[in-house]
């Protein structure tokens, strides 16, 4: 972990399931059936709930990554396309 990271609340592998949860009810294929799943899962613990909440915070926190142009990156030659 990097020595700035904040330690995470909750234990790896349902920090795990709330990522996999997360990437899941943002498929285009998510249905009610997920949904029920994951209500389920967040209501099972508190631990879940707050796995979720930090999941939500870290992806609003990477949002603002999208605005920013790195400057420092400019210079580099483009190695790949898509």
């Amino acid at each position: 972990m990097a020595p700035d990271m904040p330690e995470t609340s909750v234990a790896d592998e349902i920090a795990d399931e709330a990522i996999i949860w997360f990437v899941r009810l943002r498929a285009d294929d998510a249905g009610a059936s997920d949904r029920e799943g994951f209500l389920n899962w967040l209501h099972a613990d508190s631990c879940n709930q707050v796995a979720f909440v930090e999941i939500l915070n870290l992806w609003e926190d990477l949002s603002v990554i999208s605005e920013l142009e790195f400057e420092e990156l400019k210079p580099f030659p483009v190695l790949c396309r898509k």
